[in-house]
């Protein structure tokens, strides 16, 4: 059987799991379509973790008003056109809202799909300009801009006397707008990259851009992308005898798991509360008790955005006026202002879908654990 066959067969077999009989009319269908197989699957899996923990805790306790939430996730392999086929097929089989995207150019792929139906894109890992502004209907975020957290990692910058940054990216409409987040950010310090190199979308081919930030000898490395080629960048110019400050944003703080010690120094910018800790924030609170249940009582930035975005989606149906729709559900996000999740503040408005502005550095450690 050819391999698109099968991956087409794989989907489906997925999507047959809503017409089990374990699944009841009076269950609240989510869809999520995620990179389960591809470079940033591990982070999506351990997002997805955080949604599930959070929604099996509110199930527990009886659901929606006696309704069960259940999460449907399929597997586009960070691939914008699957993330389309996976889209249409959770809308046809009537998912009340769509949660947990990843990637810019998957998430920009379905908007025409989500307005048509009239469904809510709830929460999703791209930080990219062009799905916050000019005001995009239909979708709503849960973390900060990427031009948020590269100009919170550029003030670092500047701050430590930082001025010689070169800078690589995923070569996509995330990683441009996140370039020129960049040059805007430097443009204000009367400063410019001393290189600029793109990596293939999905691929660690980062040979070419290895070789462009090690001939300029620069003071910092910022990456703007996932996790898999910011480990191969740092262990490619790790390995011509380069040593300076790396930045990756938050969507690459996995980068540990592939590259290990090398990863200690490494500064991340995150958009959540941190995770391991921060016992003085409710819901951090919360997802501790939550994860902490879990076999593996793994606490990670990912599982945290997971979580207070399953947080979100429960809050926005709790405060939905029944019989749920589509509709009803836009409505009430629309009308959430200064939402306290814990310690955390969503707001969102007729022609706002903006979120959080929430940004904090961390500092990667040798054993993959996260300094402040």
């Amino acid at each position: 059987m050819h391999a698109s066959t099968l991956a087409r067969a794989g989907r489906v077999l997925a999507l047959l799991a809503l017409l089990t009989p374990g699944l009841s009319s009076a269950d609240i269908i989510l869809g999520n379509s995620g990179d389960l197989s591809g470079t940033s699957a591990s982070l999506t899996k351990d997002y997805l973790r955080g949604m599930n923990a959070y929604f099996d805790e509110v199930n527990r306790k009886g659901g929606v008003r006696g309704e069960k939430i259940k999460l449907v996730s399929l597997d586009d392999g960070f691939n914008p056109d699957k993330t389309a086929e996976n889209t249409k097929a959770l809308i046809d089989q009537n998912a009340l809202a769509l949660v947990g995207l990843r990637g810019t150019a998957n998430v920009q792929k379905i908007i025409p799909q989500i307005q048509a139906a009239g469904i809510p894109q709830i929460g999703n890992t791209s930080g990219a300009k062009s799905l916050r502004d000019p005001y995009v209907e239909g979708l709503f975020h849960l973390r900060a801009s990427t031009t948020d957290e590269i100009e919170a990692a550029v003030n670092h910058a500047w701050t430590t006397g930082i001025t010689r940054l070169a800078v690589a990216y995923q070569d996509d409409a995330f990683g441009k707008e996140g370039m020129d987040a960049l040059l805007a950010s430097l443009k204000k310090r009367d400063a410019t990259p001393v290189a600029q190199a793109p990596v293939p979308r999905g691929t660690v081919d980062v040979a070419k851009a290895v070789d462009a930030i090690a001939a300029v000898q620069p003071q910092a490395v910022m990456y703007i992308g996932q996790s898999k080629p910011a480990a191969a960048l740092i262990k490619g110019i790790h390995a011509k005898g380069g040593r300076p400050q790396f930045f990756v944003l938050s969507v690459a703080s996995g980068l540990h798991a592939d590259l290990h010690e090398e990863a200690a120094g490494v500064i991340v910018s995150q958009v959540v509360p941190y995770p391991f800790t921060e016992m003085g924030n409710p819901v951090v609170r919360d997802y501790q008790k939550t994860l902490g249940a879990f076999d593996d009582g793994k606490f990670s930035y990912n599982s945290m955005e997971g979580y207070l975005n399953a947080k979100l989606v429960t809050i926005a149906l709790q405060k939905t006026a029944p019989p749920l729709t589509r509709a009803r559900l836009i409505a009430t996000l629309k009308g959430l202002t200064n939402e306290d999740l814990g310690g955390f503040a969503i707001s969102y408005g007729p022609h706002s879908n903006l979120g959080s502005r929430f940004v904090a550095l961390s500092m990667i450690r040798k054993d993959g654990t996260f300094a402040r």
